[in-house]
């Protein structure tokens, strides 16, 4: 741009002087030439401070990288690629064999454990009867018991032997213990059937909760659109083994999203680079074309300001030269940039509100700059 600059004005003098029929001699051409370097010197200085200019400017674009959440050998594979697709549209499919045969073997267990808790039932109202059974032998044994002890007080008059009522007593305590038995094997029954998580019984809950999960990963096993945008650069293709880990993408997607220019400025600009500041940019792409836009945000930090801990001293890796300030550059008509490919490269300039009529040059100098974009040799 500050060629472009030195060549204006070498063709404005070039034509005072033929226009003027002014004489080349020692005078003259230093006076044309101090002129210059005072007035041209001076105008960049305001210029570059005042109204920021960068050649370092690229259309960016968020990229979803694609990583399957089972693993498998891939099947199917779309062949949309770099094709508009709406959100949940199919991606690619995974061989779902093993993870159906999981399905369904969970449930033939939750039958399994259904008809289990059917059993526990039935079996409850068996050992309440045996408990009747149990409690009734126990009674009547009881009352033996106490029959043959009662009538043995006096050994003389009672007719019943020592070895009768020691086995009226014996049968009393086997009845009491067979009840106590049955006592404890209802207890247990109910315990199994009391065990509930949310209203039904814990082993149905828990196979119902592996289910829940096994249809889950059955259905990853087909990988849909995450938004609505377009796969590009489709390498997947049927036959490959594709597994979550380690983290290895298999896919790229470009979700829809507005069109944003990043630029990259001196720091020397920091006090001039201000969110709301007028903008234009010119694409490589676009040759002799302007795109109207505005500063959305100047990023707070810069890329290479940021470290982390390690087992070594670090020292400052900035560069001012290099290491600029960002900016991001919000489009107003992206209508001119659609049939741009997403990366294309670009020069920004910012006009801030100070010596806006010096923007004026900064104007003229881009599209002067976009005009060059059709010059160009491939060697």
């Amino acid at each position: 741009m500050d060629l472009l600059l030195i060549l204006t004005y070498t063709a404005i003098c070039f034509g005072i002087f033929k226009f003027f029929k002014i004489p080349l001699n020692k005078w003259s051409v230093p006076t044309a030439v101090l002129g210059g370097v005072i007035i041209i010197g001076s105008l960049l200085l305001l210029m570059n401070y005042n109204h920021p200019y960068t050649e370092r400017a690229q259309m960016v674009t968020v990229t979803l990288p694609i990583i399957p959440e089972v693993e498998g050998v891939v099947v199917e594979v779309t062949a949309n690629a770099n094709k508009e697709l709406k959100k949940g549209d199919f991606l690619f499919r995974i061989d779902p064999t093993a993870y159906e045969a999981k399905v369904e073997s969970i449930k033939a267990e939750i039958e399994s454990a259904e008809q289990n808790v059917e059993m526990l039932q039935a079996r409850l109202a068996s050992e309440n009867a045996d408990i009747a059974q149990a409690k009734a032998q126990r009674d009547l044994a009881m009352k033996d018991a106490d029959r043959y002890r009662n009538g043995s007080t006096d050994r003389m008059k009672s007719p019943f032997t020592d070895q009768e009522v020691v086995r009226a007593q014996q049968t009393y305590l086997a009845s009491q213990a067979q009840w106590r038995s049955s006592l404890a094997k209802r207890d247990q029954t109910t315990a199994q059937l009391n065990a509930l998580v949310n209203g039904e019984n814990a082993g149905v809950y828990r196979l119902k909760a592996n289910l829940k999960e096994a249809e889950y990963f059955l259905a990853k096993t087909v990988v849909r659109a995450p938004s609505d945008g377009y796969a590009t650069q489709l390498f997947l293709k049927p036959g490959m083994f594709v597994r979550p880990l380690p983290l290895r993408p298999v896919m790229v997607f470009v979700p829809a999203q507005k069109t944003s220019v990043y630029a990259v400025f001196r720091q020397n600009s920091a006090l001039r680079l201000t969110a709301g500041d007028e903008a234009e940019v010119v694409f490589n792409g676009l040759p002799g074309s302007v795109v109207k836009g505005k500063v959305k945000q100047i990023l707070p930090a810069i890329a290479n300001s940021s470290y982390q801990a390690q087992g070594h001293l670090q020292g400052l890796s900035l560069d001012p030269k290099l290491d600029g300030i960002y900016a991001e550059i919000e489009l107003n008509n992206i209508a001119d940039v659609e049939r741009l490919p997403a990366g294309t490269m670009g020069q920004v300039a910012v006009y801030s509100g100070y010596l806006e009529h010096v923007a004026i040059m900064r104007k003229i100098l881009l599209r002067m700059t976009s005009w060059t974009h059709y010059l160009y040799i491939d060697h």
